[in-house]
């Protein structure tokens, strides 16, 4: 009796789990799908009844699973931020801290990249009357930590200049990702990457010198 009642509560536990693990697939399969159609078709299109429609599911559905159309957008500006936290925290923290800092920096470039819809939605606003609260503008801050983490590994500052070194890095990777994705780097002989590389070198070795051994 002990026995199956053990196996019982495994069954359960484990068909809630698998629950769970599908309503989150099928939450970022509406997301992913959400953010190309904001992209591909603009911000008139991005209604509850659109998506639902192109997912193959109810609006009660999505009601649920977001609340509106503000809970949908804001969701979709999180999970921007969420892979990028991914694609920064799969970076290997090996050799010195400023080959990691060069690191993430490549990571970032790649990410908007690979996920120029959700890079959108996280920065060029196409949602004119969408406004992030504070609370998501600061769960997007949390993607720099590693960063800034890593700036006090190279150098003895404190907190608050690791974060301004930090924002510097993010600006300066920012605009040159926004400029390549709007088509100026379109040019014979030009390598946006190694534009960055160099940007990023210059920049790097005036705010943190190597130390000398």
């Amino acid at each position: 009796m002990g026995n199956n009642t053990v196996i019982q509560k495994n069954g359960v536990t484990n068909y809630q789990t698998a629950q769970s693990q599908h309503q989150q697939a099928l939450r970022r399969g509406i997301l992913d799908d959400a953010s190309s159609l904001l992209i591909r078709e603009g911000p008139t299109a991005l209604s509850m009844r659109r998506i639902a429609q192109l997912v193959g599911c109810s609006t009660t559905v999505l009601y649920t699973m977001f609340g509106n159309k503000q809970g949908l957008v804001d969701q979709l500006y999180l999970r921007g931020f969420e892979k990028l936290c991914q694609a920064l925290q799969a970076v290997s923290c090996t050799g010195s801290s400023h080959d990691y800092i060069y690191a993430l920096g490549r990571a970032y470039y790649q990410f908007a990249l690979d996920n120029s819809t959700y890079y959108a939605i996280m920065f060029s606003n196409p949602i004119a009357e969408y406004v992030p609260s504070e609370t998501s503008q600061q769960l997007g801050q949390e993607s720099l930590k590693l960063l800034v983490q890593a700036l006090q590994d190279c150098a003895p500052i404190d907190e608050d200049e690791a974060w301004n070194q930090a924002r510097i890095i993010w600006a300066t990777i920012h605009g040159h990702v926004t400029l390549e994705l709007a088509g100026y780097f379109d040019y014979p002989y030009v390598v946006p990457q190694q534009t960055l590389e160099r940007a990023l070198k210059a920049l790097i070795s005036q705010l943190l010198p190597v130390k000398s051994e």
